[in-house]
């Protein structure tokens, strides 16, 4: 695809590039990739208009990242967790993430690219445009690279679904030997973002958008599950005590 740049119509650079493939046919799940989405919504920020405040300073000092990015940062973050070298831990509108989706890779020189803006809603329009001028009843997933604890490297995630259940519920099947999965969810959507990033990359391919075809999902007109939980319910937070800092720093 070419470059995406704000303000460009994605729906119809999707509609494009998608006649390499034969076009988009029912059943096809559209994956795009949060930084192009952003771009095309013009969420681009220069570093050299930002002014950094005392705390993004402080932070600045403690991570060794640019200070006017760390202001960004803590613009975008609901909460800042824990800082590390070049990277804070944030929540960000209910999701855990690094530097809260402020990223300098594919942004132009002296710019960063945010996190898009409300992904779910956006996810829901591009995909009722593209059924219009398609005629195919298709999905879309807003995919972006999240790191996992204690594991290298980056998987992609679903941070705005529309067309399918991005979570699907095993409890109640039976395994290999007959015995109930008690607890057990399939973040489905997740994982069809995570395959979509092994063709999109992460850093020149020019690959933005990926249609992932017969993935044998029912295609709905709005989804009943989300794949947000509370702190209270991860694993995760519990077992480090993030629920507990949360709930006191409300």
């Amino acid at each position: 695809m070419p470059l995406v740049k704000p303000g460009d119509d994605l729906v119809s650079m999707i509609l494009k590039a998608s006649e390499q493939v034969g076009g988009l046919r029912d059943g096809d799940i559209v994956v795009v990739a949060s930084s192009a989405l952003a771009t095309a919504q013009g969420r681009l920020k220069e570093l050299a208009r930002v002014r950094p405040s005392k705390r993004a300073k402080q932070l600045a000092k403690r991570s060794r990242l640019e200070p006017e990015f760390v202001e960004l940062v803590l613009r975008e973050a609901s909460e800042v967790l824990g800082v590390a070298r070049y990277a804070l831990l944030t929540l960000r509108e209910g999701m855990l993430c690094i530097n809260a989706g402020v990223d300098h890779s594919n942004a132009p020189p002296g710019q960063v690219v945010l996190m898009p803006s409300k992904p779910d809603l956006a996810a829901e329009e591009m995909m009722r445009k593209l059924r219009q001028r398609s005629g195919a009843r298709v999905g879309v997933i807003i995919a972006d690279s999240q790191v996992q604890p204690l594991r290298l490297g980056t998987i992609g995630k679903a941070i705005g679904v529309a067309g399918i259940e991005p979570v699907i519920d095993c409890r109640g099947q039976l395994d290999l030997f007959g015995r109930r999965l008690k607890i057990t969810f399939r973040a489905i959507a997740d994982q069809i973002a995570s395959a979509a990033q092994v063709v999109m990359g992460e850093a020149a391919e020019r690959v933005p958008v990926v249609i992932v075809r017969d993935a044998g999902l029912e295609i709905v007109d709005k989804p009943r599950s989300s794949p947000k939980i509370s702190p209270k319910r991860c694993v995760y937070a519990r077992c480090l005590g993030l629920s507990r800092s949360s709930k006191k720093k409300k």
